[in-house]
């Protein structure tokens, strides 16, 4: 796979399963939900398969516990449910916090760009202290495009005022969704970094950068970027 390591001008990532744990966070959330309507682990299992990395529209996963667990609450209660308890259980990934004010340190600007409501979004950026260190945050609720569309990745360029461009010191995008983040940022002309978490990549081009956490591809990226003080 080819590893391309060019020096970052900006950066942007993703937030769900790359700077923070959703995956954790919604399987803890699964398991208590469970527990409490006296499910099983069976069924936690099947919530967390059935969420689909979070893919999976809020309402229709929502219809689909009803019918399975037979539940008696309402859709939108399930909704807002979805949505926002998994939230006491959402956290950086070891390290992601200190690699963000790395970067700032270093004068690149970071910016979040990551596809969902923005409520929920938010308030995982305010939960986890990180809207205090990036320079923007893109929401695709917000702006009316979600990735792979490389309008949201312009958008998270005007944030900085900065083209999107390959080449020596680039911008970068770096996030966990093959599709949604490393073809995405390609096709809008960043430079890419993909968290495997585990998995090989499938597909018959590569990303730039690939690691097997976050940590290890923003160590990367830090690895080939001078210092502002350098």
């Amino acid at each position: 796979m080819l590893d391309t390591v060019a020096p970052a001008r900006a950066l942007f990532v993703d937030l769900d399963n790359t700077l923070v744990d959703r995956a954790g966070a919604f399987a803890a959330w699964a398991s208590a939900f469970t527990s409490d309507r006296g499910l099983g682990a069976d069924a936690a299992r099947w919530l967390v398969e059935a969420d689909g990395d979070g893919y999976t529209p809020r309402a229709a996963l929502a219809e689909q516990m009803r019918a399975r667990f037979h539940l008696p609450d309402d859709v939108a209660h399930l909704v807002d449910r979805l949505l926002f308890e998994h939230l006491a259980w959402i956290a950086p990934y070891p390290g992601v916090t200190a690699c963000v004010e790395a970067f700032r340190s270093a004068g690149i600007p970071v910016v979040v760009v990551t596809n969902g409501t923005a409520g929920q979004q938010w308030a995982k950026l305010d939960r986890t202290g990180l809207v205090d260190l990036v320079s923007g945050v893109v929401i695709s609720e917000e702006v009316g495009v979600a990735k792979p569309d490389r309008r949201i990745f312009a958008a998270a360029s005007a944030v900085i005022g900065s083209a999107c461009s390959a080449g020596p010191g680039s911008a970068w995008m770096v996030g966990d969704h093959p599709v949604a983040d490393v073809r995405g940022g390609r096709d809008a002309g960043l430079r890419t970094g993909w968290v495997a978490h585990g998995r090989a990549w499938a597909e018959d081009w590569s990303p730039d950068v690939a690691r097997g956490s976050t940590v290890e591809v923003l160590g990367a990226l830090l690895e080939a970027t001078p210092r502002s003080d350098s």
